[in-house]
């Protein structure tokens, strides 16, 4: 019985961990930072804001970027799902090591 519930829970993290991954490969297709909007005169003009080598840079997207803002606000999503799947993997890694070091003690 006990030997199930620790299989279990490394079924579970393992499976966490590569859920974690295949995000991680994902975020790396999508674009990061955020969409500035400039309003001139009339006109509206959309930038993609991110951070590149320690600067914060700037790129045009013309007068309509609701496609890439639609990717980002994706992006977002995932980003927060990685951090709750690492959360979890630390609690999951943290059970597993304390039922190693007692069975060590034993």
């Amino acid at each position: 019985m006990l030997w199930e519930k620790v299989k279990e829970l490394e079924e579970k993290f393992l499976q966490i961990q590569k859920e974690r991954e295949k995000l991680e490969e994902e975020l790396k297709r999508l674009p990061t930072g955020h969409i500035d909007k400039k309003k001139i005169g009339n006109h509206v003009y959309y930038y993609l804001r991110y951070w590149e080598e320690g600067k914060l840079k700037s790129k045009y997207l013309g007068k309509d970027a609701e496609e890439l803002q639609q990717k980002i606000e994706y992006s977002m999503d995932i980003r927060k799902k990685v951090s709750l799947l690492r959360e979890e993997e630390k609690r999951l890694q943290k059970i597993l090591d304390r039922i190693k070091n007692s069975l060590e003690f034993t």
